[in-house]
């Protein structure tokens, strides 16, 4: 296990944090999943979109390893291994990603999990969490 101090943590968060935000702004004009398909363009914003939502996953996973899954435990409304699956689907199974899952993911998760970054690094900044993250070296 990696050692973490509560500046590094909370970077990782931050990051998770703008590349969700990236990713709802910069897909806001996409109404179906076809709209990722029509053209060159509309598959550089879909493959930039893959690329954040597997960022994304994989900061998760750092964070989620680092606090020996202790932080996201305390926020179970998020579908954490989800987030995770998603990364590794991107990752490791490149011609399983599909369109439809990507465009559900981003017009249907994305903003819920924006509000929980927004709600963990709230809870991190005001100390609320410094008691239960004590053992992951904060």
């Amino acid at each position: 296990m990696q050692s973490t101090s509560k500046e590094e943590l909370t970077d990782l968060l931050r990051f998770v944090e703008r590349q969700t935000a990236f990713a709802i702004r910069t897909t806001e004009k996409v109404k179906t999943y076809h709209d990722f398909l029509t053209s060159d363009d509309a598959m550089v914003l879909f493959n930039s979109t893959c690329m954040c939502l597997q960022s994304i996953g994989e900061t998760i996973k750092q964070v989620d390893d680092r606090t020996q899954k202790r932080l996201f435990s305390l926020y179970p409304e998020t579908p954490w291994k989800k987030v995770i699956g998603m990364r590794n689907i991107i990752s490791h199974e490149y011609l399983s990603v599909d369109p439809q899952v990507i465009f559900a993911t981003v017009k249907t998760r994305l903003h819920p999990l924006l509000e929980s970054m927004q709600h963990i690094l709230a809870d991190i900044d005001a100390g609320l969490r410094d008691t239960e993250l004590s053992g992951t070296n904060l």
